[in-house]
């Protein structure tokens, strides 16, 4: 079957939601719309499901793209949580279930919400209400990260500075006016300590790193992390705002991707993925330092992400991203349906021991639907 050649109503009667059938064909409608593909290489990867990116990202070809999970599968699966989804799909939440426990010190320290008609300190932060208490925390923190509450991508980061009496926006002068003017401009944002990495991570690059650990706990009380890899920005310290990690072009990326073994946390195999080429990449760019080594207290990362699954045990699919700060692991955030593009830049989902066999098990319940199944299921909406 050519898969490149379903509408919304045929995607829908083979198991997807309604929405996610919509965004799988714009994907794919906007990679059509794109120069930067061989077309005929680009018509291949859609009649088998994958995005032309992820075809590129994986070297796919005729003997191995059944070892990988395809695009059109992952979007179909979605959503292997249930309704519980939402314990994670934001950021205040993770605050909120790790407050006044021992998870607490793996989760950055939150200060602020923006809502749409207030400046909220967070519970349990200890800081005063509104901008004025906003300024004096900036002031006596001298460093913010501001992102979305349910962002993606990284999208949307920004940070604050104060030092030498002045306040700065992604390292750009401004004012208390222009400040007040930011968080208008950025509602739904959390505003949180800014993390540091750790100091030999550091060493390869000095903005936060990203471990993405893949965590499956089907029975609810025996989480397994499963595929990982790490994630290191290109820019530098000096040049970046603090994200690390931008959307793919063919004229410049945002990050770096290495494999992680998950029982040792060794890493390297380090790649630059371009949108329609993936480049080896062994000496980080900027620094110059080799991207390889063991990532420190990896066991502690792994017991961590364990807690935290065991704390939102309904969910069986997180997305955990990590990172090993200068006051050891932290969850940045977890992803309930992350894209299953980098994860499989070194590791075809479907040949992994762990992972393989519970993306079949899922796909095969989900073929086993009856039609008026897959009916009530297009109307899952969020």
């Amino acid at each position: 079957m050519d898969l490149s050649k379903l509408d919304l109503d045929a995607l829908c009667a083979d198991g997807f939601t309604e929405r996610k059938a919509q965004q799988y064909l714009r994907e794919m409608a906007g990679e059509d719309e794109k120069d930067i593909f061989d077309p005929d290489y680009r018509t291949w990867a859609h009649s088998h499901g994958f995005f032309a990116e992820s075809a590129y990202a994986f070297g796919l070809t005729e003997n191995n793209y059944e070892d990988y999970l395809s695009d059109y599968d992952y979007y179909r699966l979605w959503p292997l949580n249930g309704w519980q989804r939402i314990w994670i799909n934001d950021k205040l939440t993770l605050n909120a279930l790790t407050q006044d426990s021992p998870l607490a010190r793996y989760v950055p320290e939150y200060y602020y919400y923006v809502e749409q008609d207030r400046l909220l300190a967070l519970c349990g932060s200890g800081y005063a209400d509104g901008f004025e208490g906003f300024l004096d925390t900036l002031r006596a923190k001298g460093t913010f990260a501001c992102k979305p509450c349910n962002g993606v991508w990284a999208q949307g980061f920004h940070r604050l500075d104060y030092h030498n009496g002045e306040f700065f926006i992604d390292k750009e002068p401004t004012t208390t006016d222009g400040l007040r003017t930011f968080l208008d401009e950025n509602k739904n944002a959390v505003i949180t300590e800014f993390l540091r990495p750790e100091a030999s991570l550091a060493a390869i690059n000095p903005l936060i790193h990203t471990i993405r650990v893949l965590t499956l706990n089907p029975t609810g009380v025996d989480p397994v992390p499963s595929l990982t890899y790490l994630r290191f920005a290109l820019e530098s310290g000096e040049t970046g705002s603090g994200s690390n990690y931008q959307i793919p072009s063919k004229a410049g990326v945002g990050d770096i991707n290495l494999s992680v073994d998950v029982k040792t946390g060794e890493f390297g195999n380090s790649k630059i993925v371009y949108a329609n080429e993936v480049v080896d990449c062994p000496m980080h760019p900027v620094s110059g330092a080799p991207m390889e080594g063991v990532i420190p207290q990896w066991d502690e990362i792994l017991t961590m992400v364990k807690e935290l699954a065991l704390k939102v045990n309904a969910c069986e699919y997180l997305g955990f991203d990590a990172c090993l700060t200068d006051k050891g692991p932290m969850i940045m955030e977890i992803n309930s349906h992350s894209g299953p593009k980098y994860i499989q830049v070194n590791t075809p989902v479907l040949t992994d021991p762990i992972a393989g066999p519970y993306f079949k098990a899922k796909l095969a319940a989900l073929d086993a639907l009856t039609p008026e199944q897959k009916e009530r299921r297009r109307r899952i909406a969020r």
